[in-house]
């Protein structure tokens, strides 16, 4: 029997039942456009919140033990394909009526199926193995789950509201950008964002301009903790690499020395990298106004994209995509693909206000609902659930 999420109408299950079919039908799996729904996101966590207590009577975790993994049998399997049920992850046997399961102790390609469901849902690796991070996750009990929805719908409720058309959103445990127009998903890409010890701050301003070539001015934090040493340990790479003195006084720029080292130690200056092909900022910056100096950025460190968590910034958050965001930011002004190319690969900085300046959230959001009515959970990166 096909199974559907619990919070669509009659009508979205008939477009989802449609949409379904045609994907079965083209042999291609539809991609799902659809925008959160932000006005009631509060209302719809809390909702599933209800439903998972009323889970916790059935809910029984897998014994302890090692992985579990397709081919595998034994009351563990039995007991993973018992929970993932529970959830709605287990569906039976695939076909156009489920088949009844021949052995329920076997880890079979339906079992694998609803793991590897499970695991896109809590943000971890599809891997359809049940182990490490995997166990753990299926390890934390419906009551757990329910009160880390009800934290995040409060968070949801504190969003102002949308009233505009377009704004952009970035979920920090996601490590997801999506830029939204008229309800749908327009572009949607990984991010890096803060580390631990440099977290990524909520914010809710607007993206005014993409600054093409940017140069970066280093805040002082990380010039005191990282590239003063550098700078002195070997000036001549830093000046390589475009960084430069500038004094916060009259912006009188110095080459690196002794001498212009010992003013930046003590507040006078800071380093400015110039903008090129090793700038730290990579070929794109987008300006959000705010006071804690987050910028939307391009980098150099693309290898950061293929890893599955991405908290590794000073706080900034990193665009897999930039160009592609600035395109769809200015293609209303007239901007095509290869202008944004063109700007990109210029010698100089060249600074585009972006009209009208779209608004930006960038949120921390360990729970939320998605279009499909089912709950997605990501891991507490700055233990704000606790």
């Amino acid at each position: 029997m096909a199974w559907y999420p619990r919070h669509l109408g009659l009508i979205a299950l008939l477009i989802v039942a449609i949409t379904s079919a045609a994907s079965i039908n083209s042999g291609q799996t539809s991609r799902e456009t659809a925008a959160l729904n932000i006005a009631l996101m509060g209302e719809q966590l809390r909702s599933e919140a209800l439903h998972y207590r009323t889970l916790a009577k059935y809910w029984r975790p897998v014994p302890q033990g090692g992985p579990l993994q397709a081919g595998d049998r034994g009351e563990r399997v039995l007991q993973l394909r018992k929970l993932l049920e529970l959830y709605g992850d287990y569906r039976g046997q695939p076909g156009p009526v489920s088949a009844p399961q021949k052995d329920p102790m076997r880890f079979d390609s339906a079992l694998q199926s609803a793991l590897e469901r499970f695991q896109r849902r809590h943000g971890l690796v599809p891997s359809g193995i049940a182990e490490g991070a995997t166990l753990a996750a299926l390890s934390v009990s419906p009551i757990e789950r329910a009160e880390q929805m009800e934290r995040n719908a409060l968070r949801w409720d504190k969003l102002p509201p949308l009233e505009e058309e377009r704004y952009v959103l970035v979920n920090v445990p996601d490590y997801r950008l999506q830029l939204v127009e008229d309800g749908r998903i327009k572009l949607d890409m990984k991010t890096v964002v803060g580390k631990n010890s440099s977290r990524t701050p909520n914010l809710h301003t607007r993206i005014t301009s993409v600054v093409f070539n940017p140069t970066w001015t280093v805040p002082r934090s990380i010039l005191i903790t990282e590239l003063l040493p550098k700078a002195r340990h070997n000036p001549a790479a830093m000046h390589r690499r475009g960084y430069r003195v500038i004094q916060y006084r009259g912006g009188k720029t110095s080459p690196i020395t002794d001498e212009s080292l010992e003013r930046a130690a003590g507040g006078h200056a800071t380093l400015r990298q110039v903008s090129g092909p090793d700038n730290t900022l990579g070929k794109v910056k987008f300006v959000i106004p705010n006071k804690q100096a987050i910028f939307l950025h391009d980098t150099q460190a693309q290898s950061l994209f293929t890893e599955h968590h991405r908290a590794f910034s000073h706080g900034c958050v990193r665009l897999q995509q930039p160009e592609e965001l600035a395109y769809s930011l200015l293609q209303a002004q007239g901007w095509d693909r290869t202008r944004i190319a063109e700007a990109a690969t210029g010698a100089e900085p060249l600074r585009v206000s972006i009209k009208p300046a779209p608004k930006l959230f960038i949120v921390y959001m360990t729970a939320w609902i998605d279009a499909e009515g089912r709950p997605q959970f990501r891991r507490d990166i700055y233990h704000k659930d606790q």
